[in-house]
C-alpha cells in the first residue's frame, strides 16, 4: 500500500520518514478577516524538506530560527519581517515558512495524510521574500543547512 511518505527521507539524518512525520513549506498567502475569525487564503505552497521526528525537527528548528530575527508571531493583520523586522501586512500577498506535523491515513484506495499541528515559523516582507517566486525553480539555496533566509529570498 502507498502512503503519503513513500520515497521521502528525513532532511537531517536520512532516514526514511514514518508514520507521523513533519514538513517544512514555503508559502504565499495572503490574511483577511471574517465573522468568524482570520482566514489564510494560500496562493502558492511548496515542501522544502521532510524530518522523520521530532528529535530530527528540534535539530533543524534550532538552526532555522537561529538565522531569523523574529520567529513565532501570533496571527494578526500586521506582523514583522522575520529578516528586517520591517512591517509585513498580511491582506496583501506575502511569504511564510510553516512546519506541519503529519500523520499518514493513506487507505489501499488513497493517499492521505492528517495535519496534527501546524506551526508559522516565519513571515517575510516582499523586499525579503518575493511572493509567489519558486524555491525549487532557483536552486540555490542548500536545505540541508536550513538556511531559510537564503529559501526565501
Amino acid at each position: 500500500m502507498s502512503t503519503s511518505f513513500e520515497g521521502r527521507g528525513c532532511e537531517v539524518c536520512g532516514c526514511n520518514l514514518k508514520h507521523q512525520y513533519f514538513s517544512l513549506s514555503k508559502r504565499s498567502q495572503t490574511v483577511s478577516q471574517s465573522v468568524e475569525g482570520m482566514v489564510i487564503t494560500v496562493l502558492t505552497d511548496e515542501m522544502l524538506a521532510d524530518f522523520c521526528d521530532n528529535i530530527c525537527w528540534n535539530e533543524a528548528e534550532a538552526s532555522i530560527v537561529s538565522t531569523l530575527q523574529v520567529a513565532y508571531q501570533a496571527l494578526s493583520m500586521t506582523a514583522r519581517c522575520s529578516l528586517c523586522r520591517r512591517p509585513v501586512d498580511r491582506s496583501a500577498p506575502h511569504v511564510t515558512v510553516n512546519v506541519a506535523e503529519y500523520e499518514d491515513a493513506s487507505q489501499p484506495w488513497l493517499i492521505s495524510a492528517r495535519i496534527l499541528d501546524e506551526r508559522e515559523i516565519a513571515v517575510y516582507c516582499p523586499t525579503c521574500a518575493e511572493p509567489g517566486q519558486s524555491y525549487v525553480e532557483d536552486e540555490v539555496a542548500d536545505v540541508d543547512a536550513m538556511d531559510v533566509a537564503a529559501m526565501c529570498s
